[in-house]
């Protein structure tokens, strides 16, 4: 609690605005997925009954805001968030699904409560839902969730061709990030623009924006898989996916770290790998690349003109709300990260 004589800041009213209009927005996701059956209305809602930080629908109606969009939003905007909720939380489904997980954000995952069919089978409505949504907005903003999910097929398509394969490239992980996580981070702020009323050229910037800032996220949580405590850290490597730091350890330490990843991984720990990575710069040169695409992400903004110097004061606060390690990122050109403290 306060000390006596001290009195806590005021709250942020852009804050308390996007937790109203995200608010709306999750009430529009459990409408879309309420049925007259209970016991396949749980199934359908048990992905949102433990909802993350939903940045890809605080990203719709942060764009809406960037181009002009009254507060509190309009139904069509909610709707647009409502959208990409939905895709992404059918992205997880299906996600969990192929890797064979049991526990997402500390609770059991679809396909461990329900079994891997109605597993499968929930990810598609997910998706089907969330189509419904995208053309109700419209004939573009449908043509354009259309290829937001064809592209995140593409990406996670291009990551199973290469699991398990040292030989992977840097190129190679971008092109599968690029579909798997940024596509979606790049259509919702398209699609709050377009929600909005925006023009072409400024669905454009914020689509650029939205990419660059998905692949910072992205390279970030490959950080956090390998840094977190305990036996919670190196799912991705115990799944045969080298990502970011693990391709740029390959190529200054190959001759150390192709044993490793050869090795099964009883013989092997993830702080053996880690090590590796630390001494080679691997996870600082993976964290800059990160502030890297950071700065891009706003840069484009700035290029199109986008928006009043306020409206990207509000955009780095609601992100820095959401991702704590973006306010550190956009304030340094160029750090050296202690991955362990980053990731949590």
């Amino acid at each position: 609690m306060p000390s006596a004589g001290t009195s806590s800041p005021p709250p942020d009213p852009d804050l308390l605005r996007l937790a109203g209009d995200l608010s709306r927005v999750r009430d529009r996701v459990v409408e879309e997925l309420t049925l007259d059956d209970p016991p396949i209305e749980d199934a359908l809602q048990h992905l949102i009954r433990h909802p993350g930080k939903l940045l890809r629908p605080a990203l719709v109606l942060g764009s809406a805001g960037l181009v002009g969009a009254d507060a509190p939003v309009s139904e069509q905007v909610v709707t647009a968030g409502a959208t990409v909720e939905l895709l992404h939380l059918a992205s997880l489904c299906h996600d969990d699904l192929c890797d064979r997980a049991e526990v997402r954000r500390g609770v059991p995952t679809v396909n461990a409560r329900y079994g891997d069919d109605a597993a499968l089978v929930v990810g598609d409505y997910l998706l089907a839902s969330a189509h419904g949504l995208a053309g109700a907005l419209g004939p573009e903003a449908a043509t354009a969730a259309a290829r937001c999910a064809r592209r995140i097929c593409v990406g996670q398509l291009i990551e199973l061709r290469e699991t398990g394969d040292v030989g992977r490239t840097v190129p190679g992980y971008l092109a599968a990030v690029a579909g798997k996580t940024a596509e979606l981070i790049s259509f919702s702020a398209r699609l709050g623009a377009l929600a909005a009323g925006a023009d072409e050229s400024r669905q454009e910037a914020l689509s650029a924006f939205g990419h660059h800032l998905g692949v910072a996220f992205q390279i970030w949580n490959d950080l956090g898989d390998l840094t977190a405590p305990g036996d919670s850290a190196g799912r991705d490597l115990g799944n045969g996916v080298y990502t970011l730091p693990v391709l740029y350890g390959l190529e200054t330490a190959g001759d150390r770290l192709r044993p490793l990843l050869s090795a099964s991984p009883r013989d092997r720990t993830v702080a053996e790998v880690v090590a590796v990575l630390r001494e080679c710069g691997a996870l600082d040169r993976a964290a800059d690349t990160a502030a890297g695409r950071l700065r891009s992400a706003f840069d484009r903004l700035e290029v199109a003109g986008l928006p009043r110097p306020a409206g990207v004061t509000a955009l780095r606060r609601m992100l820095a709300r959401l991702l704590p390690e973006v306010a550190e990122l956009l304030d340094t050109p160029s750090r050296t990260t202690r991955p362990a403290e980053a990731a949590r």
